[in-house]
């Protein structure tokens, strides 16, 4: 039998918080409850091993969320382009 000891290291928790959870067998595959507080928002992680400790980590979309740059979109005329020149024509290529 194989036994996975999960080293939750999440910023601004204490050592205090670290929590335990129980490994459980699902279809011959091994899975880890994971309590709320340490669920993941992403369908995919990555894993890799640092020792000892096994660490998940969320895999990122290729993509920016939906209505991301609209909920960036600024506004303020402070930030507006200003106004462009006109491009010259390109020459020609063959020296005419």
């Amino acid at each position: 039998m194989v036994f996975l000891f999960l080293t939750c290291a999440v910023v601004g928790l204490s050592a205090t918080s670290m929590k335990t959870t129980e490994v459980i067998m699902i279809d011959g595959q091994q899975a880890v409850k994971l309590p709320n507080e340490f669920r993941f928002l992403d369908a995919t992680v990555a894993i890799r091993k640092e020792g000892e400790a096994v660490v998940l980590e969320p895999v990122r979309g290729e993509t920016w969320p939906v209505d991301f740059f609209a909920s960036i979109h600024i506004d303020d005329p402070a930030f507006a382009r200003p106004p462009q020149r006109e491009v010259p024509a390109m020459p020609a290529i063959d020296g005419r």
